[in-house]
C-alpha cells in the first residue's frame, strides 16, 4: 500500500474517532444540561444513549478501517479475507441498528405508543441485515472452501507423486 493511502486511511480513522469522541461529549453535555434545567431527565438520557450508540458504531468503523487498511495492509485478495472483513463491518452495523431501535422503542412507549412503527421497522431492518449476513456466510462458505482447497493443491506436490509415495509406503 502506498504512503499516500496509509496517510489517508489514518486521517479518516482519526477523523471518525474524533467525531465519536465529540458525539460522546455532546451526549454528556445534553444530559447534564437536561438535568440542570429540569427538561425531562429520562428523555435526555435516552437521547444520550442513542448518541453514544452512534458514537460507538462510528468508532468501530474507524477502528475497522485502521486495522484492515493500515495494520493488516489487506487488499482482500482471498475470498476468506473479504468474507471476514464484510462480516466484521456488517456486525458493527447490525449491533448499532439493534441498540438504536431498542432506545427508540423505549422512547416511543413512553411518549406515544402509536409512534412505535418506525422503531419496529428498524428492528425488522436489523433482523433482515442479520439474515442477509447469515445467508451471505452460508453461500460464500463453499467458495471460500473451494478457493482454499485450490490454493492447497497449488502448494502441495502433484497428485501423481503423492499417489506414488502412498503406493510405495504400502
Amino acid at each position: 500500500m502506498s504512503l499516500f493511502n496509509r496517510i489517508l486511511y489514518t486521517l479518516i480513522s482519526l477523523a471518525l474517532l474524533a467525531a465519536s469522541v465529540l458525539l460522546i461529549g455532546v451526549a454528556v453535555w445534553r444530559t447534564i444540561t437536561g438535568f440542570w434545567t429540569g427538561d425531562g431527565g429520562l428523555d435526555t438520557m435516552l437521547d444520550a444513549i442513542g448518541l453514544i450508540i452512534i458514537a460507538v458504531a462510528v468508532a468501530d468503523v474507524g477502528k475497522f478501517l485502521f486495522e484492515e487498511e493500515i495494520i493488516n495492509d489487506r487488499e482482500l485478495r482471498r475470498p476468506a479475507e473479504a468474507r471476514g472483513s464484510l462480516t466484521k463491518f456488517m456486525t458493527i452495523i447490525i449491533i448499532a441498528l439493534s441498540l438504536e431501535s431498542l432506545v427508540l422503542i423505549t422512547k416511543a412507549s413512553r411518549d406515544n405508543v402509536s409512534d412505535i412503527v418506525y422503531p419496529a421497522m428498524l428492528v425488522l431492518v436489523a433482523i433482515l441485515a442479520m439474515v442477509g449476513l447469515g445467508l451471505f456466510q452460508k453461500l460464500s462458505q463453499n467458495t471460500t472452501a473451494t478457493v482454499a482447497g485450490a490454493r492447497e493443491d497449488e502448494k502441495s506436490p502433484p497428485a501423481k507423486a503423492t499417489a506414488a509415495k502412498r503406493a510405495k509406503a504400502e
